[in-house]
């Protein structure tokens, strides 16, 4: 209780800080942190996937990948705003090769020896042990029960509670959100729209200053529950350089036939996502040897007409 007390105050001093030296550029600041190490707890899901699929937290999608066979581990932080009780949902998707275009059960789960792996783990970071984490994880008590469809199906979907208890902070985030299921859809798409253009244009004219500021709250978010000791590490000369390579005059234009919006956290949060080429990402950057990309998940503050980014 007592490192979250002094997490919050640290967050609120950076605030004002900011605000005080906004006409000045980002403010710098340092020692965000102060967890200690054995306190600073990760959550994250392994998965050994057969299918592909889209996995969702809270209603907010942290994977989707659409090839068959991989394997991965999803941090989970970044979206975990405090303890408690949250929701995962997967959902298995038929393979590439599906001759009927169904994802078959077996696919899901064949045998004990040949199924889908879920497993719910915690673990502190530790760059200097050989796996990176401290001791070993515990994988036999922490995997999450598969159930295969009973037969040939589009898609399959499983939710999972996860309990959280370890979490060393909380985090504001979205959680005073206003719910933009009851907002216009039209008008609301408009305001998306609008606000996507401005953070492309910041991007395609090189402003990155002002590009950084208006990302500043997630990253202040982002160093507490991802334990960054340096929150200015999100905005050096490095950063700001890279920024200005890969997108001034690089950006591509938005046009409605190739987004989509999409409202996720249970109708507080919302982003724009490609629907064709590059699926479901947001901002595109082209330069002459890659194409980079740059999503951004948006919410209202209760009673706020304008829009801020939130998580990516």
């Amino acid at each position: 209780m007592k490192n979250t007390i002094l997490l919050f105050i640290c967050l609120i001093n950076i605030v004002r800080a900011q605000e005080h030296k906004r006409e000045q550029g980002i403010a710098q600041v340092e020692n965000i942190n102060v967890v200690p190490k054995e306190k600073q707890i990760t959550y994250a899901i392994h998965i050994n996937a057969k299918t592909p699929y889209e996995i969702y937290l809270d209603d907010i999608p942290i994977e989707r990948n659409y090839e068959s066979g991989m394997n991965s581990t999803i941090e989970l932080n970044q979206y975990l705003l405090k303890n408690g009780k949250h929701k995962l949902k997967v959902c298995y998707l038929p393979r590439p090769d599906s001759v009927d275009g169904l994802l078959q059960p077996n696919h899901v789960y064949n045998s004990k020896y040949s199924k889908w792996n879920i497993y719910f783990l915690n673990y502190v970071k530790n760059k200097e042990k050989p796996l990176g984490y401290e001791g070993e994880l515990d994988y036999q008590n922490n995997e999450l029960l598969i159930v295969a469809p009973p037969e040939p199906v589009l898609f399959w979907e499983q939710t999972f509670e996860l309990n959280v208890d370890a979490l060393p902070y909380e985090l504001e985030g979205w959680s005073n959100g206003q719910n933009l299921e009851d907002l216009n859809k039209d008008e609301l798409k408009k305001e998306v729209f609008k606000e996507y253009n401005k953070i492309r244009d910041l991007l395609n004219l090189g402003k990155v200053d002002e590009y950084i500021s208006i990302n500043k709250k997630k990253y202040l978010e982002m160093a507490v529950c991802l334990y960054i000791k340096d929150v200015n590490t999100y905005w050096s000369e490095s950063v700001k350089k890279e920024l200005i390579s890969d997108c001034k005059g690089n950006m591509w234009p938005l046009s409605e036939e190739e987004y989509t919006m999409k409202i996720y956290g249970n109708g507080k949060l919302v982003k724009l996502e490609r629907i064709n080429q590059f699926k479901n990402r947001g901002l595109i950057a082209e330069t002459e040897t890659d194409y980079w990309y740059y999503s951004f998940l948006l919410y209202k503050t209760i009673g706020s007409d304008t829009f801020e980014i939130i998580r990516k």
